[in-house]
């Protein structure tokens, strides 16, 4: 069993991270995602309507932020949980989480708008 429970994967790494599920049955582990675009070739599908590239566009913004949450849960968890595992987190390991969670949104906030400062001082 592995450790948030279910079935390790013998040929992947291990990973400290369980595999992403939407809630809704949806499961990333597997190899297989439903974007929900229709590519089918019949009738008006976001191929021909030319909503293509704001489809494409989207889906990588989600995919970056999948890879952003991924690594800002490996950096925390790696820094914050350093005893032995157990049902519940102690007190000290949820402080650091949160202070590290947070610092992590602080700077990308950060980084983000002073970005957007330049960009908006180079247009003018």
């Amino acid at each position: 069993m592995g450790l948030f429970g279910g079935a390790p994967e013998s040929s992947a790494p291990a990973s400290k991270l369980r595999p992403y599920s939407s809630g809704d049955g949806e499961s990333l582990s597997d190899g297989s995602f439903s974007s929900g675009l229709d590519f089918s070739s019949s009738g008006n599908s976001s191929l021909n309507s030319g909503d293509f590239q704001t489809n494409l566009a989207v889906a990588q913004q989600s995919a970056q932020l999948m890879n952003q949450i991924h690594h800002l849960n490996e950096t925390c968890w790696d820094i914050c949980i350093t005893g032995k595992f157990s049902s519940s987190l102690g007190s000290r390991d949820e402080t650091c989480l949160t202070n590290c969670v947070d610092r992590f949104l602080d700077t990308t906030l950060l980084i983000t708008n002073r970005f957007a400062q330049l960009a908006q001082k180079m247009g003018r």
